[in-house]
């Protein structure tokens, strides 16, 4: 017998509900020049969805629930929502997260959201938003899953059929990479599931951008601007046209909305109403966009974003600020103290992030710049020339010494570390560890002398056996690509293999017996170029 449907009741201040008979079959990019139609005049947008239940709760139970007493809610935000619907949307959206996966105590085998596109949640679906909260989110944050910013990320979109649908779509990919890895999936196809969500969701986008008289969702847009990047990052021909339309769209957003500017303003000077926690997710989200430009440039695309905030050095440090509380501010009452104690030890390791990846940003354009070395450089017996970056060498040792105190947890004895202190010792590890390979790509790039390189190499594994617990974060495990092509231990080789993404492993097993073979040395570039279409290979 046909389970009855539910439908999750989106904000209604927000959104018209709509048919949207979008085709599943439909594959045209997002037409991303209607964000050309943005005016400074729209940064007046609505925010989350999920602030509305507040006095729906009170009249039905009695009682607010705790979540109701956070900085989150407005007192303005007094709207109530009537019958079930309102019931459902506060379980999808506040549900604690220590009671994850949150779409398991829906209790309802379909699920529909309406919005701009509606979505139906299936078995599937249900099961990839289980994976997001987690799996998928995990190689994205060192935070505990429960209290992840990928997590709170999808409970603010949780309104939004266009932004759980892309969230659907990521997670049924990250799944469907993860099972053919293991033998449980068709050879050499993406999942049909995933592309249907990604297509339709970029399809309704497109609609909705094209409907210029209504003010910017700045959450909903952002999100999808994030989960659009991960979703084109991690197919297995990656799509640098569309990347770079991506990427372009992005800059053009930023620029005609003024949003950067909006977030950053101090609350005496906006004029925008805004709470700190919204004011706090929207930067940090963006920081989130921004990281994914980052990494999209090792494909050789993308990469505008990061030209737009590296001419915004004060914009980027005051977004990386402002965004420091995020988690604390949206969690509220909620939120454990080991996690507000985790975030104040923390936040240093956040900044040097920030100034990794700018410093990321750098490296891979001056090492593009080099690949014709590079690829001389594979030739058994090449000795480059050196060509440095002083600008690159300046940024890189004051980051060691802005940083100094995190270097040094590392190179403590191991006796020293009371069992409390291993956890800090872990995290700065992580970011001592892609620091190091970082630079070691810019020594190759320069064409530094071999020992200069292999000191380098031995500070990262130095840094690195300390990260055993944490090597699924994607930062990590591109950090691991850097020193794996550059080790000559055979067991440091064959662990960090097995510790890559099913991307990188698959590239790495067609190219470094070969090159060894050869006497060859492997340019990290020409393992990018390579993981860039591995769809004729798994």
């Amino acid at each position: 017998m046909p389970q009855p449907r539910r439908r999750l009741a989106a904000d209604e201040d927000r959104s018209t509900f709509q048919d949207c008979s979008l085709s599943s079959t439909n594959q045209d990019p997002p037409d991303w020049a209607d964000l050309d139609d943005l005016s400074g005049g729209t940064t007046s947008s609505q925010f989350s969805g999920g602030d509305v239940l507040s006095s729906y709760l009170l009249s039905s139970t009695g009682q607010a629930p705790a979540w109701a007493h956070t900085p989150e809610l407005p007192a303005s935000r007094t709207s109530s929502l009537s019958g079930n619907g309102g019931a459902m949307e506060y379980i999808v959206t506040h549900l604690s997260p220590g009671s994850l996966p949150l779409v398991d105590h829906i209790g309802l085998s379909q699920t529909e959201i309406l919005g701009h596109d509606s979505l139906t949640l299936g078995h599937e679906e249900h099961e990839a938003l289980g994976h997001y909260q987690n799996g998928f989110c995990l190689v994205h944050t060192s935070k505990a899953a429960a209290w992840s910013f990928p997590v709170l990320l999808l409970q603010k979109v949780s309104y939004s059929a266009i932004a759980m649908r892309y969230a659907v779509a990521v997670a049924l990919q990250d799944l469907d990479a993860r099972r053919h890895t293991e033998g449980l999936a068709l050879s050499g196809r993406e999942s049909a599931v995933a592309f249907s969500h990604f297509t339709r969701a970029s399809s309704a986008f497109r609609e909705a951008m094209r409907q210029s008289a209504k003010p910017i969702d700045h959450v909903e847009t952002l999100a999808t601007f994030y989960f659009h990047y991960v979703y084109l990052t991690h197919q297995r021909a990656v799509n640098k046209e569309e990347l770079h339309k991506l990427s372009q769209a992005v800059v053009r957003y930023l620029q005609r909305s003024s949003i950067g500017d909006v977030l950053t303003r101090s609350a005496t000077e906006s004029v925008t109403v805004m709470t700190p926690s919204m004011r706090s997710f929207l930067c940090r989200l963006l920081l989130w966009v921004y990281r994914e430009d980052v990494y999209a440039m090792g494909y050789r695309c993308a990469g505008e974003v990061a030209r737009y905030m590296s001419d915004l050095p004060k914009l980027l440090r005051r977004l990386c600020v402002v965004s420091r509380p995020v988690l604390q501010l949206n969690w509220g009452t909620l939120y454990p103290t080991e996690q507000r104690l985790d975030d104040v030890f923390s936040a240093q390791h956040l900044d040097m992030l920030v100034r990794m990846i700018q410093l990321q940003f750098q490296i891979t354009e001056f090492g593009w710049s080099t690949m014709g070395s590079a690829m001389s450089d594979e030739s058994p017996g090449a000795q480059r020339p050196e060509v440095r970056n002083a600008q690159i060498e300046e940024k890189l040792n004051l980051i060691e010494t802005d940083f100094s105190a995190t270097f040094q947890m590392i190179t403590m004895p191991d006796d020293n570390h009371p069992s409390s202190a291993c956890d800090l010792v872990e995290s700065a590890a992580v970011f001592v560890t892609i620091y190091y390979a970082w630079k070691m790509i810019y020594y190759r790039c320069a064409g530094m002398p071999e020992d200069i390189i292999q000191d380098v190499l031995a500070m990262l594994m130095q840094a690195a056996r300390h990260t055993i617990r944490k090597v699924h974060l994607k930062d990590l495990r591109r950090a691991l690509l850097a020193a794996v092509i550059e080790t000559k231990n055979p067991i440091h080789k064959d662990w960090i293999i097995s510790k890559l993404g099913p991307r990188w492993r698959v590239v790495l097993e067609h190219t470094l017996d070969k090159a060894s073979g050869l006497g060859q040395h492997i340019s990290i570039w020409t393992l990018y170029e390579l993981a860039s279409d591995t769809s004729g290979i798994w």
